[in-house]
């Protein structure tokens, strides 16, 4: 067996993490409540972590958003942190894996059976490139109770937690009131204030949260070194001179934060041929890589802010 292998089977192998021993998150034991146990499937990262949460029904705006801070801040090295629910939450992850970089999905219940099931997809993609987390053992079936219990771990393991989009009753403003309940920095994305997904941004906001305009608000109560890496990257744009292909089975790949063959032949509607034939190509110039389970995703790639451009929002 290899030693590229010999490592992928490690990432993969579920593993359980208690309070004190590592990889447990040491920002996580300085909650007032930290779990006592911890299911981890991938890997943590020993990198500051921001949380990006959000409406599960957000609007174009909002997912776009999130989208753009999870792939501007994974683009500096930040491991983005949320719960692989619906809207914001599965935009910052896909927002993340389209950078080539790390996040961590909390989970309500156990590892497995994923929740929610329509995310087995990017389940895969994230274990690939970060962790999934869950308090419950595998096999837990998911209760109302457990989304306040699973949101403490977002808030955490988190110096930062960015809100994207929130109703006044929501997770995510549970999750910002744990974060300063922790004493951690709580950014808020400001809304119209006629938008109902807005209205418990605009609440925190008036009690006097920081409001979110860009990565760079986020990045200014991060660590310096991670202000430094960000400094470097703006204004940096997408390799050009791709041709057709290449440049639709790239976007493909970063709309879905990973694909498989199957679902590029599906949404490119390039022939088999041309497909594997891109897919080589682009591997060569070190813009995709392929990952266990037949799985294909891109490498990390300059942020785009301030030029303009605009990320493909996904669909879910």
């Amino acid at each position: 067996m290899s030693t590229r292998h010999q490592d992928t089977s490690q990432r993969l192998r579920p593993q359980t993490l208690r309070p004190g021993s590592r990889p447990y998150p040491a920002v996580l034991e300085r909650i007032s409540d930290p779990p006592p146990v911890l299911h981890l499937s991938g890997q943590l990262a020993d990198a500051p972590c921001v949380a990006i949460v959000g409406s599960r029904e957000c609007t174009r705006y909002g997912r776009s958003v999130a989208t753009r801070l999870a792939f501007d801040l994974a683009s500096v090295g930040v491991v983005i942190v949320s719960g692989m629910a619906r809207g914001i939450d599965a935009a910052a992850h896909r927002g993340a894996l389209q950078a080539g970089g790390r996040t961590v999905a909390v989970l309500p219940g156990g590892l497995h059976p994923v929740y929610p099931q329509q995310h087995r997809a990017l389940a895969k993609c994230i274990v690939a490139r970060g962790a999934l987390l869950a308090e419950h053992e595998p096999g837990t079936a998911v209760a109302r109770w457990h989304f306040p219990k699973r949101n403490r771990i977002i808030a955490g393991m988190s110096l930062v937690t960015v809100v994207v989009e929130a109703a006044q009753r929501s997770g995510a403003r549970i999750t910002a009131d744990l974060a300063l309940d922790y004493d951690r920095e709580v950014l808020v994305v400001p809304g119209p204030i006629t938008s109902p997904t807005s209205v418990g941004c605009n609440a925190l906001l008036s009690q006097g949260a920081h409001p979110c305009t860009g990565a760079a608000d986020v990045v200014a109560h991060l660590p310096p070194t991670i202000a430094d890496r960000y400094r470097s990257h703006r204004g940096t744009v997408l390799p050009e001179n791709l041709g057709e292909a290449e440049r639709a089975v790239l976007a493909a790949i970063r709309r879905r934060g990973g694909a498989t063959l199957e679902d590029l032949l599906q949404h490119t509607g390039l022939a088999t041929a041309a497909v594997l034939a891109t897919v080589g190509a682009l591997e060569i110039r070190g813009l995709i890589e392929r990952l266990p389970g037949n799985l294909v995703c891109a490498r990390q790639v300059p942020s785009v802010q301030g030029t303009g451009d605009t990320l493909p929002p996904a669909g879910i």
